[in-house]
């Protein structure tokens, strides 16, 4: 997470002050021979310009594509030391994309606010609604939306490491404009808002700092509600501690319990966990749903993987190539999933 780490409903306007400088943006074509899969997709890239400052941007769009029949975009954060095309190496989602039919917008952080890429995760001044990076992320976003139509009901956030906790806050200050949240190698909302305090959070989490569901909630303001999450996270990560996962999974689902109960609905029910063997990693999955059946919190934990995009190439930085494929979960899970 730091240095060497890795048609508009209301709710899409662009955020407060609205002063934007159209992007600028240029069509690459097809993807190059490094990210491998499927060539009948075309990058996109531009740069956001608006009052909370600019960031680059780079959009993947399948073959197929139908601006007539709006597709699900799924926004993708990187870490620290990685860019836009460096995730989208690592994590082939490009590939997965194609496979399904979906967008994929990797947001990139600038050198200038961050020498290291890292998104700032651990700046107060970039946790709150049209605020700092998570006030200009929701704008970048919205800009990108209004040249490339996409199902406004399927918006989700993820990430990995600094890019997860920046989906994190996000998803907080926005949870009527995202469809989902995934936290891969990531930290719990408002872990931190000092480097100081970031860096003993990623050793071993927040502890009893751990920000409540109460909290959460009231961030969210009037636009409460409970986002649906899915956790992915290596139990040998030596950089961002397991325990995060957990505390990550634990505050979303006091979130969906608090926000359950306030609205007279039954509290969800945790199975069984679920356990398999992929490429010689156990994965351990922890589900919590609601009675009609459906998953609305995901934990998936992987034996043995580090600090890394599971499943991914090492074509990019921070991935494991043998481990599960985070890409596919990821996809699996936002289908699941759309706002009411």
């Amino acid at each position: 997470m730091f240095a060497g780490l890795p048609g508009r409903p209301a709710t899409w306007a662009r955020p407060t002050p609205p002063a934007q400088v159209p992007s600028e943006r240029k069509l690459e074509g097809q993807m190059d021979g490094q990210l491998q899969g499927p060539q009948d997709g075309q990058v996109v890239t531009g740069r956001y310009r608006g009052a909370l400052g600019e960031r680059a941007w780079r959009l993947y769009i399948p073959a197929g594509y139908n601006r007539a029949r709006p597709p699900m975009l799924l926004v993708l954060l990187h870490g620290c030391t990685q860019n836009a095309d460096d995730l989208a190496r690592g994590s082939q989602m490009d590939r997965v994309a194609d496979e399904r039919g979906f967008l994929v917008l990797y947001p990139e952080q600038s050198v200038q606010a961050n020498p290291r890429t890292c998104w700032n995760w651990f700046d107060a001044a970039h946790q709150s609604r049209d605020a700092g990076e998570t006030g200009l992320l929701a704008a970048l976003i919205a800009e990108v939306m209004s040249q490339y139509p996409v199902d406004t009901k399927r918006v989700h956030l993820a990430g990995i490491s600094a890019g997860a906790a920046m989906a994190g806050l996000v998803a907080v200050a926005y949870p009527e404009r995202f469809a989902s949240l995934t936290s891969a190698s990531g930290v719990a909302w408002r872990s931190a808002t000092t480097v100081g305090a970031a860096l003993a959070v990623m050793q071993r989490g927040a502890g009893e700092k751990l920000a409540t569901a109460q909290d959460v909630v009231g961030a969210m303001g009037a636009t409460r509600r409970a986002l649906p999450v899915l956790v992915v996270h290596g139990t040998r990560d030596a950089v961002v501690s397991p325990a995060n996962a957990d505390e990550t999974t634990q505050q979303w689902i006091g979130v969906h319990q608090l926000l359950r109960a306030s609205a007279g609905l039954p509290a969800l029910k945790s199975a069984a966990d679920e356990s398999e063997t992929v490429n010689g990693y156990a994965v351990r999955t922890s589900r919590w749903r609601e009675p009609s059946g459906t998953v609305l919190i995901e934990q998936v934990r992987i034996e043995g993987l580090g600090h890394a995009w599971s499943g991914g190439s090492t074509a990019g930085t921070f991935s494991d190539a043998q481990g599960p494929d985070a890409s596919r979960m990821i996809a699996a899970f936002c289908a699941l999933h759309r706002l009411p």
